[in-house]
């Protein structure tokens, strides 16, 4: 009869205890916030062999990132690629507009066919002392991994990071201008393999719906 009873109880108090877990908000450490696009901003670095450099920023379309133990584990970014536009030649708006144009061209990203780019966060690790965020990159139809170190602060419900991606966008079979690939191309006329995509982003806890 005592082990009876005491078997009962035991088994009462477990259930109580399980299900008092499941429903303790503390338990669950997860959190998604949602990218707020009008305060993030995704500036790129383009180089010449010789000579100037280029630079610019492209719209984040849509984000999303999830934390966990308020360490970064996953999210995704969208990029619109239609915007992307050239700031370094305001005072020469006829070669602004020429190297825009260009750059929208299948010379390059082909926005035509390829309205967006994105980036996948497929995981986070620590090394030298800070995040290291490895994802894949998608960008004219093509996916390849990467990764890079950023600076990732929440404080008040909103999560900011910063980053610098090191593109080889060879990889994703843009050539145009590579001294690698065409060997006939004068030094003036080469552009560098790698461009910089340097990311600011800001993001709001996300709200479940009562």
């Amino acid at each position: 009869m005592f082990k009876k009873f005491f078997f009962s109880l035991s088994v009462i108090c477990f259930s109580f205890c399980y299900s008092n877990a499941k429903s303790d908000p503390k338990k669950d450490s997860s959190e998604s916030f949602k990218v707020d696009v009008s305060s993030s901003t995704a500036t790129w670095v383009g180089f010449k062999k010789i000579g100037d450099k280029h630079t610019g920023k492209v719209s984040l379309k849509n984000g999303t990132a999830d934390f966990k133990d308020g360490k970064l584990v996953s999210g995704e970014f969208v990029f619109d690629m239609s915007s992307i536009m050239n700031e370094d030649l305001k005072d020469k708006p006829d070669y602004q507009t020429k190297l825009t144009k260009h750059l929208k061209s299948d010379d390059f990203f082909n926005i035509e066919k390829f309205p967006e780019s994105k980036f996948l966060i497929t995981s986070v690790k620590e090394k030298d002392g800070q995040p290291w965020v490895i994802g894949k990159l998608t960008m004219i139809g093509k996916t390849e991994t990467l990764e890079f170190p950023a600076k990732i602060v929440i404080k008040d419900g909103v999560a900011t990071g910063t980053g610098t991606m090191k593109v080889d966008r060879t990889k994703w079979g843009l050539t145009y201008g590579s001294g690698n690939f065409f060997k006939e191309l004068v030094a003036d006329k080469v552009i560098e393999d790698k461009f910089e995509i340097s990311v600011n982003l800001v993001a709001k806890k996300a709200t479940s719906p009562k």
